[in-house]
């Protein structure tokens, strides 16, 4: 008995400890800490030497969009050069190098006002023809850009890339040195957001280096909220507040620390993040996912949360059999996603209902739930009366599919197990390279597939949009048609659009344009001691897409003061607890 009383004085004794430092802590810290750029950090902030964030990054050539959007360091390059606007975490725009826009009453010209006095890391002026020069750069025929695709909606950009139209067609006009003017092919609501990929390229920098100009800390010389300070190769990359940037998201962190590991030799994620060598980790790997969600500690720095991205099946409802409603319908009630779910895909996925996940602006899954819902009665009552009894006649098909991957390789062959158990229907798998599965796609040359879509930006016209007769699949259906035709050119009433486009989803999901099997999902690690807008949930109660949180929201992470606490003292005291009063650990 007494020696528990002792070890009782003891346990308050190291509480009373514990909550005196963090106390003492706070008090230490409360309004105290000012970084390098002068932000004053939060009262919770750590002290200024442990303001570091560090993590993985697989190896690439460049920090510049300019050079190539496929083969920059990701997401560094938004940190290093600054777009006209960023996102919240709300998906709302919010003002970069521009204060504000505006739109003519045509809807067909953005103007967007520049802060007066933005100036690159060197000093030199930011003006509007940056940004245009910038544009131009990537239209040219000669650049070569390969994410010139996703710009196709400002006016003449497709005729100037092909080389049919020359370069001061672009609609891409400055207007004066702190206004820049952008004007489609036809009233575009969703143009603010696309520019939100415009991280600007200084014209004098890139006159004098040419593309080598983002290779290294004494010409990369951007306009964002960090410079580079060091990029060793296959080591890391490191950034540093700018102390030119005179825009409004003003960093946060002293140093951002991106490991870099080449893509063919992935580094140890979880055991980096488990020994404090990183600060956060992005799993795939669905035993240490596992593993993660059964630890006491690990699983509560868990983030789990949907991609915005869907994986069906595309059926060509041109021609035999899947011309026919109540084929693609047996097929769609013949699938069970939950199966799929809890078997080639735990951990790693979430079922489909829609073409628009959960949190995407716009999505209602709930309210489609039932329509492609699993049974398998149902589904062999739809294949009958399409003249298929018990699939006798179904003519011989393949599934293509493009890759062999994880999602890619096993779950069609459980999607194959399940059309032949449910409605005795032999489908074999094609597997094919991804340009020649490509170009079949366009040319309408597959009858039937099983594909990968993630969304490119955060409207609803992008991921119904290759839905729609000039897309890329062979589908068409008239209520959908003329719904996306109204919502992609209605500039001025948001919440129409968002009707409109909830309206258009349901055609597409009652015709069965698709059959909509899972989204993938992201399960990222990161410190407790972590804290940035990018990590809170938003008005919708749930994780915005982190990719995009990283590359707009960034700015305003830091290290707080738990990194003080040491966390063997806490489960020593967590553990003494336990021996003294029984019961299991929380």
């Amino acid at each position: 008995m007494l020696a528990r009383l002792t070890a009782v004085l003891v346990l308050l004794v190291m509480v009373l400890s514990v909550v005196t430092v963090i106390a003492l802590q706070e008090q230490e810290v409360t309004g105290v800490y000012i970084n390098s750029v002068g932000v004053r950090l939060p009262p919770d902030a750590a002290p200024l030497e442990y303001q570091v964030f560090t993590s993985f990054k697989p190896e690439n050539r460049f920090l510049d969009m300019a050079t190539s959007h496929y083969q920059v360091i990701s997401h560094d390059y938004a940190l290093v050069n600054e777009p006209l606007v960023r996102v919240d975490r709300n998906y709302n725009l919010i003002p970069a190098a521009a204060t504000h826009w505006d739109v003519s009453e045509d809807g067909l010209t953005w103007t967007f006002y520049l802060q007066p006095d933005l100036i690159f890391a060197d000093g030199h002026p930011l003006t509007a023809r940056d940004f245009e020069d910038t544009f131009k750069r990537w239209a040219d025929p000669t650049t070569g850009f390969d994410f010139e695709w996703y710009y196709r909606t400002i006016k003449n950009w497709g005729a100037v890339v092909s080389g049919q139209m020359p370069l001061d067609s672009l609609g891409v006009r400055t207007i004066d040195d702190h206004t820049i003017a952008f004007t489609t092919e036809q009233p575009t609501p969703y143009a603010p957001l696309i520019l939100s990929f415009s991280w600007v390229t200084p014209t004098h920098l890139f006159e004098k280096y040419g593309a080598g100009w983002s290779t290294k800390p004494e010409t990369l010389l951007g306009s964002g909220p960090y410079r580079l300070v060091e990029w060793t190769k296959l080591d890391r990359i490191v950034l540093e507040p700018n102390p030119h940037y005179r825009g409004p998201h003003k960093p946060y962190l002293e140093r951002v620390v991106s490991k870099l590991f080449s893509p063919a030799a992935q580094p140890p994620m979880l055991s980096s993040y488990e020994v404090g060598d990183v600060d956060h980790v992005v799993l795939n790997n669905q035993a240490e996912i596992k593993r993660v969600k059964t630890d006491p500690v690990l699983r509560h720095q868990l983030d789990t949360y949907v991609e915005f991205g869907t994986t069906y099946l595309m059926m060509d409802t041109f021609n035999p059999p899947f011309n026919d409603p109540r084929v693609r319908q047996a097929f769609s009630h013949a699938i069970d996603k939950e199966a799929l779910i809890n078997s080639a895909l735990r951990e790693i996925a979430a079922p489909a209902a829609s073409m628009m996940p959960q949190g995407f602006p716009a999505a209602d899954p709930e309210g489609l739930a039932s329509i492609q819902r699993y049974d398998p009665v149902l589904a062999r009552q739809r294949l009958a009366e399409a003249g298929y009894p018990d699939g006798r006649g179904f003519p011989p098909m393949k599934m293509w599919i493009r890759g062999a991957t994880l999602q890619g390789g096993i779950t069609p062959e459980a999607v194959q197990a399940m059309l032949k158990q449910n409605l005795n229907v032999e489908i074999g798998v094609q597997n094919t390279e991804a340009k020649v599965f490509m170009e079949a796609l366009y040319e309408d040359a597959i009858p039937f597939a099983m594909i990968p879509y993630g969304y490119d930006y955060l409207d609803p016209s992008n991921l119904l949009g290759i839905w729609l007769s000039s897309g890329r699949h062979a589908w068409y259906n008239e209520s959908f048609e003329s719904l996306m035709a109204i919502a992609n050119q209605l500039v001025d009433d948001p919440d129409k659009r968002i009707t409109l486009y909830q309206q258009a989803e349901h055609f597409l999901v009652d015709d069965v344009a698709g059959v909509f099997l899972w989204h993938p999902l992201r399960n990222e690690l990161w410190k407790p001691y972590l804290r940035a807008e990018a990590l809170e949930r938003n008005d919708k109660g749930s994780y915005a897409l982190r990719i995009d949180k990283l590359l707009n929201l960034s700015t305003t992470m830091y290290v707080t003061n738990e990194v003080l606490i040491k966390p063997n003292d806490l489960d020593n005291t967590r553990g003494l607890w336990q021996w003294l009063f029984g019961g299991e650990e929380e």
